[in-house]
Order: C-alpha cells, then sequence, then structure tokens
C-alpha cells in the first residue's frame, strides 16, 4: 500500500518504516507535527520545544526539516493547535480544539496529495495513542500499520540497533539516567545499561514510560547523514533523583553516505519472520475432503426465539432466524428490541455466534451489521453451516455498557491480526473474557501460511487467543478457559488440534466442542472459540442417563467462580420427548437457572424440532445448529454457559 510515515524524529517512527517496506508497503510521503511558532515578524521561532502532549514527540523538533532531503520523502507538516481535551480510553470527535484533529487536518492534506492508503505509526504500548490514530485512519479510509505494537521491548531495541539505525538519547526523565552522562550518546553505547537500569528501577529499556526520547540520525533508508554541529542542554527539572532534560539543536547539517550504505533487509524481520515457530510444521496435510451435506429443510423453525437473563446480569438471546438479505435488518433490530426490554441496549452486546448459508454473504451481512455498533462492538464469531435459511444469530450482553471494557485493535502488527470488520477482539465484563473467533493469519500480512497447513494455522490462532487475552489481562490465558468450541472443515484436523491446544497452554483436560463446519471466514481451516474466566475452574465428567437402561453420552461440567459451562457429547439421541425431558433436567441442574443452550447436531439427522420446542423452556436462550458433522462417536453436542 502507499504508505504515509507519521515521524517524530525518534527511533520507533523510523524503525517502523523499515518494517512497513518489510511488509511490502511502499512509503511515498513523510508527515510530522510541531510546536506552533511564532512567524508574526517573518520569524520561525518555536513558541515552546517540549510540549505537554499526550500524543506527540515534540523534542528535537528541529531536526525534522532535514527528514525530507536525508530520505528524499516529500514532508508534510502541521501545527499542533489543540490540547489533549477528551482522555478516556475511547475517542469520539466532538471538538476541533482536541490535539487528535490536528493529526486529522495534516492526514487529510497528505492523502489529497499523495493518494495514500496507509499510515506508518510508531505506537509500541500506548493504547491512547493507538486509538486516536486509528480513529483518525478510520474516518479517513486509511489503514494503521503499527508493526512495533506490544513487541517484547528488550528484543525490539536490539533489532533496532541491528538494523543499522543511529539514534541518540536527546531527553532523558527516569531515575538512573543522568543528563550529563547520557544525553547525545547513541542508543547502541546506552543499551546495555539501559537494561541494567530495567533490572535495577523497572526502567522500561524502549522509554515507553516516558524515561527518554531519541532522534534519529541515520537510517538505513537515509540517503544523507544528520549531523549535529552544536546542541544545548536544557534543564527542565532539577530533581536531585531523576532530573528531567533534553538537548536543543541551533545547528544541524547533512553528510553524503558512502554509495554501498543501502538497506539490507536480511537485518529487519519479515512478517512471516513473527510467525517462524508457528509456521514450521511437518504435519502430514492433505486437502480437506467434506462430502456433500444435506441442507436442512425446516429452516424455519431451526432455532427457537428467546431470551434469559443470569444472576449476575448477562443476557443471553437465541434463535434469531434471518429468512434472507432484505429480512437482516430486521432480525437485527428485533435483537436491539429484545436487549432494550432487558433495559439494555446494543452498545452493551458482549458476543454474537453468527452462523450463515454462504460465506459470500459475508461482506453483505457485514455492511448491514456494522451500522449497529461504533465505538467498541462485540466479540463474533462467524462459520458457515448447512442451513436453508440466511443466517441464524445468538448474542449475549450485559445490563450497561459500563460494566464492559473492550479490546479493538485495528492497526496492522505482528502482534495479533488486526479487526478488518465490526467486531472487538476481546470484550470483558466482570471475570469473563468473550473473545472473537481467532483464525490463522499471520498478522503482519494479514495473510494465511503458503502452501495451506492446518497445524500452521491451528498454531497462529491460538497464539491469538493467548496474546489477546494476556493484553486484557496478564494474568489470564488459556488454561483458565470456561468454554472452548474449535470450528474445522474435515475431521481428519481433530486429533491435531487437540494436540496444538495443550502444546500452547491449554488444560488437556478441558473439554472442547468440535465441530465441523462447510466453511470459515476467508477460506480458513480452523476458527476457535474461547470464553474464560479470571478463575481457574474444575471440570467433572458425568454419565448422561436418559433412561434406567440408556445412556446417551458425558457431560463434561466445569465450575469456577460464578460461572459455569458444560459441554454434553451425546453418542445417541434421546428417542422421545421424555427422553429430551430427562436430558434437560440434567443439564439444567449442573447450569443452574437462566443459562443458554446451543445444540450442535450433524445435518443428516432429523430432530423431531416441534417435540424440542415443548421442552426447551421460552425463558431459556436454546439455539439448534444443523453442521456438517462432529467428533467421532458423536450425534450431537449441546455447549451451555451460565454466568
Amino acid at each position: 500500500m502507499r504508505t504515509v510515515a507519521l515521524i517524530s524524529g525518534g527511533k520507533d517512527s523510523c524503525y517502523n518504516i523499515l518494517q512497513c517496506i518489510a511488509a511490502g508497503h511502499e512509503i511515498v510521503a513523510l508527515a510530522n507535527l510541531h510546536p506552533p511558532s511564532n512567524n508574526d515578524n517573518g520569524y520561525n521561532t518555536p513558541l515552546v520545544d517540549e510540549m505537554d502532549s499526550y500524543m506527540y514527540q515534540t523534542v528535537g523538533h528541529d531536526a525534522i526539516a532535514l527528514y525530507s532531503e536525508a530520505t528524499g520523502l516529500p514532508l508534510y507538516r502541521e501545527t499542533i493547535r489543540g490540547k489533549s481535551v477528551h482522555q478516556g480510553s475511547d475517542y469520539i470527535f466532538s471538538s476541533q480544539e482536541d490535539e487528535v484533529e490536528d493529526l486529522y487536518r495534516l492526514l487529510v492534506r497528505v492523502k489529497e496529495a499523495e493518494a495514500v492508503e496507509a499510515v506508518s505509526v510508531g505506537a509500541i504500548l500506548s493504547n491512547y495513542q493507538r486509538v486516536r490514530v486509528e480513529n483518525v485512519c478510520s474516518r479517513l479510509g486509511l489503514v494503521s500499520l503499527s508493526y512495533l505494537w506490544q513487541r517484547d521491548q528488550e528484543e525490539l531495541l536490539e533489532e533496532m540497533i541491528k538494523s543499522g539505525m543511529n539514534a541518540i538519547l536527546i531527553k532523558v526523565a527516569a531515575l538512573g539516567l543522568d543528563p550529563k552522562k547520557h544525553l547525545g550518546r547513541s542508543l547502541q553505547h546506552c543499551q546495555h545499561e539501559l537494561i541494567k537500569l530495567k533490572g535495577k528501577f523497572g526502567l522500561n529499556v524502549c522509554g515507553e514510560g516516558g524515561e527518554y526520547e531519541t532522534l534519529t540520525l541515520d537510517c538505513p533508508i537515509f540517503r544523507k547523514v544528520i549531523v549535529v554541529e552544536e546542541s544545548e542542554t536544557v534543564l527542565h527539572s532539577k530533581d536531585p533523583f531523576a532530573p528531567v532534560a533534553y538537548l536543543k539543536f541551533p545547528k544541524l547539517s547533512l553528510a553524503d553516505k558512502e554509495p554501498s550504505s543501502t538497506l539490507d533487509f536480511d537485518l529487519v524481520r519479515k512478517p512471516e519472520d513473527f510467525c517462524r515457530i508457528e509456521l514450521d510444521s511437518h504435519y502430514d496435510e492433505k486437502p480437506p475432503d467434506v462430502s456433500p451435506d444435506r441442507v436442512f429443510k425446516n429452516a424455519d423453525m431451526v432455532s427457537f426465539l428467546g431470551s434469559s437473563q443470569s444472576n449476575s446480569g448477562i443476557i443471553f438471546i437465541s434463535g434469531l432466524v434471518v429468512d434472507s438479505e432484505s429480512d437482516f435488518k430486521d432480525v437485527m433490530n428485533v435483537l436491539q428490541g429484545i436487549i432494550e426490554n432487558h433495559g439494555s441496549d446494543m452498545k452493551a452486546l458482549l458476543s454474537v455466534c453468527l452462523y450463515v448459508r454462504d460465506m459470500a454473504d459475508y461482506p453483505r451481512i457485514n455492511n448491514i451489521y456494522g451500522q449497529y455498533f461504533d465505538l467498541n462492538p462485540p466479540a463474533r464469531v462467524c462459520v458457515e453451516v448447512p442451513i436453508a435459511c440466511y443466517a441464524i444469530i445468538e448474542a449475549s450482553a450485559t445490563l450497561s455498557v459500563d460494566l464492559k471494557r473492550s479490546l479493538h485493535v485495528q492497526s496492522i502488527s505482528h502482534w495479533a491480526p488486526a479487526n478488518i470488520g465490526p467486531y472487538s477482539q476481546c470484550v470483558l465484563t466482570g471475570d469473563l473474557f468473550a473473545m472473537s473467533g481467532q483464525i490463522g493469519l499471520i498478522p503482519g500480512s494479514m495473510s494465511f501460511p503458503k502452501p495451506a497447513n492446518f497445524v500452521a494455522e491451528c498454531r497462529l490462532a491460538l497464539r491469538h487467543v493467548a496474546r489477546v487475552l494476556c493484553a486484557m489481562d496478564a494474568n489470564v490465558s488459556l488454561f483458565k478457559a470456561l468454554q472452548v468450541v474449535c470450528f474445522v472443515c474435515d475431521a481428519i484436523h481433530i486429533a491435531a488440534a487437540k494436540v496444538v491446544w495443550t502444546e500452547y497452554g491449554g488444560d488437556p483436560h478441558q473439554p472442547i466442542a468440535f465441530v465441523i463446519a462447510r466453511s470459515l471466514p476467508r477460506n480458513a481451516l480452523v476458527e476457535w472459540q474461547v470464553w474464560t474466566h479470571r478463575v481457574k475452574g474444575s471440570t467433572e465428567k458425568l454419565t448422561v442417563m436418559v433412561s434406567p437402561s440408556k445412556k446417551a453420552g458425558h457431560i463434561y461440567v466445569t465450575n469456577c467462580e460464578e460461572a459455569t459451562a458444560l459441554v454434553c457429547q451425546l453418542s445417541n439421541i434421546p428417542a422421545d420427548a421424555k427422553e429430551w425431558r430427562t436430558l434437560y433436567q440434567r443439564l439444567a441442574q449442573q447450569l443452574g437457572q437462566n443459562h443458554a443452550l446451543r445444540i450442535f447436531y450433524k445435518s443428516e439427522n432429523d430432530f423431531q424440532l416441534k417435540m424440542l420446542n415443548n421442552i426447551f423452556p421460552e425463558s431459556i436462550a436454546t439455539t439448534l445448529i444443523p453442521v456438517c458433522g462432529l467428533e467421532t462417536g458423536q450425534a450431537a453436542l449441546i455447549c451451555g454457559i451460565n454466568v
């Protein structure tokens, strides 16, 4: 993509440029925001050198004008006129006085002049900056490229130095950093000491806590080197333990580089390099071979419209059947009405499961679906199953958006896949984490491993789950999963998925519901849906008896604080209403009141739906989903949850 690089002069913005190039993007321009200047008398004198900005590095701004000639790229600049008006975790435009709008005005100019499609951003850990850049990019139809996001700090610092960049410290503001000793020194010379200070004082080695700022004097993409001819130290704070000081540069110049000083991409890692372990798989692969499945005919009776509210305030909604594309908006309005009847609204949706007849309808569904959400949409799972209707929807919500915290990362990075649709990676309410379905994309390129490889995709998808959970809470992992559904397109992959689950930290005793779908988003080979709790639950295996002499299967019940989930694996379908009623009573006994159920069954098995309609109470959210297949020996699979 044609990309403009936001630059501050610091190491992060410059190194992200190298990462963008390594990922195949074309840098066509640079952009910078600088402190206000006094131009009243024809002078361009900065009113301040170091602004109190939440968004932008301004120290070292006097060197930025040289970056255009140093790189051979056009440079666009905009004055920082605004302040940090809206300092919340989310950002919605409401005032031209906010400093975020200075970035918007700058990128409007660049997009018009250079026809850019993406923006290079050097954010590493700051959610504040990421959310605001993503907001501006979304409004302008641009893609945010943040390849440093959530990177390991010591590893990243090592890569920056090895890449051939030369960046010097131009501001220090941390215990252990001395203006007289460290200002003007290169990262390479400070690296060992920064790591030592991390162990001693907890210093962030990349300066993400504001410990220091840098100025890049040379970079592999530079045609000329910036030379510091004169510098001045400005003492900002005389704190005896952690004095704050920065450098000004009255005189800078450019010098020619050696002709051999070109960008060596062997020194810059590419997107697939960040997934090497996951991609290194020797699994004996064969193309999926799913036999043609019979479409379920009674689509108008596939599910029972219902909703229930748990004691903790979680609202479960089931059985929303969409007959055609033209009905999708009407059904979304029904969902909205149900949530409002519980005293909540669509912003409080936690998760949505979307079962579609044809994955080709996905873009059109997104266009309608996305109209109901703005900042933080719910987590979402989407799979194609053999139904005759257009789609089936089930959902969960909380009583207030204030009880919900979302992770909604839209930037492309090496961390985990960006959200390319109206969904959040993860939503938290109380101690419950609801995750969007994760597929095995290489995050930095948003593409699948080539050639197609199930184990590689499976590993990547579970790595994404683990990283997203860690970003929400560092103490939560796959081992604390409450309920897991693994969607695959071929039964041959189930055995490998079980191995990879434990390989990536999942509890080997945790029951996983394996469901064979007809197709997954972007023709993925696997999609993991994981619900996790902060407290690790204990799992118990129970036998299901639907009559004194008839065993139907097993129930695996996972209990933790204020949450219960179960997976019921039925080897035999109950024969009549009495047996179904016995089964349901057993499930309800384990789950308690006001739970939610999903019943997956093979599409060739005829369910007596009218009979079931009289067994499952209307107050219980129950969804029936025909699928292409289940794990060997299973005729039906029931997933239940109560929080």
